[in-house]
Formats: structure tokens, C-alpha cells, sequence
């Protein structure tokens, strides 16, 4: 008694319209028609065509080259991170947000996240911890800023 298998073929990849499967125990394709090894003469072919890889001297178009110096020049700053501390009203809070958010940025630095806490239901007040980074050094200018343009804007 003999088992069969079925064997699942499909047609050689490279064009040569032969049927092929896959032989396990030997891991590699074999042709369906001979039961023998297949060579595909167009991979071989292939192998010997005129493509060619680019040459050392076959230069980038600038666009690439002019980002590679540019961020090879610019090393990213340290950054320093901090928070502020916003409450009030939901109108009080989105105003400071907004002037945070446009200090941090003016100081080339990110917003990273922030959570709101109701702090008193009845008369609408909420806080809200806002997280950011700016370049290191400037922490300490961007909280004065932040600081005189709510005492003088917001009271």
C-alpha cells in the first residue's frame, strides 16, 4: 500500500513556463513533468543581465544630500522637561493651554501630554497638568514668559 501526496505545484517565477513544487526534504523546487531538480534558465539569465548597480560616482540628487548635511550638522539639542499647572474655567483653561503651547513652541520645544481633574463640579473649575520639553536652558525663561502673559492677560 502506497500513501499519496498531493503535490501542490505552481509555474516558475522567472517565465520560463515550467510547472515546479517545492521538495521538502531537499529545499528546493523540482520540475513537475521530470521529477528532476530545476535550473530556471531565465534566473540564470538574469543573473548575467545588463542591469547594472549604480556606481560609487553616481551621485544622489541633491535634495538627499542637502538633508543628510543639514541633520549631520544638527545635533539635537538636550532637552529639559517640565509641567505647568493650569485651573479654572474650561474657557480659562483653553486660553492658557493655547498661550502655553505657543511660548513652548516659539522656544522650539513640544507639548507632550496633559490630565484634566475636575476640581469643583458646581461652579464649572478644572485643572490640568500640561507636559512639555524645551531646550535645555530655556525652562525657566518659558515659565517667566508663561507666567507675565497670564498675569497680564488673564486676571
Amino acid at each position: 500500500m502506497s500513501s499519496s501526496v498531493e503535490i501542490t505545484s505552481k509555474r516558475c517565477t522567472y517565465g520560463c513556463g515550467v510547472e515546479i513544487y517545492w521538495k521538502t526534504d531537499e529545499n528546493t523546487y523540482f520540475e513537475l513533468s521530470t521529477r528532476k531538480k530545476h535550473i530556471c534558465p531565465n534566473r540564470v539569465a538574469n543573473k548575467k543581465s545588463s542591469i547594472t548597480p549604480p556606481s560609487i560616482d553616481t551621485s544622489k540628487p541633491t535634495y538627499y544630500n542637502n538633508k543628510k548635511s543639514y541633520y549631520s550638522n544638527q545635533p539635537k539639542p538636550k532637552m529639559s522637561n517640565s509641567l505647568e499647572l493650569l485651573q479654572g474655567s474650561i474657557a480659562d483653561i483653553q486660553r492658557k493651554y493655547e498661550i502655553l503651547s505657543d511660548i513652548v513652541t516659539e522656544y522650539n520645544g513640544k507639548i507632550h501630554g496633559s490630565q484634566s481633574h475636575i476640581v469643583n463640579v458646581e461652579n464649572n473649575s478644572i485643572s490640568l497638568i500640561v507636559y512639555y520639553e524645551v531646550p535645555e536652558g530655556q525652562r525657566d525663561q518659558v515659565k517667566q514668559k508663561f507666567n507675565n502673559f497670564i498675569l497680564s492677560v488673564i486676571v
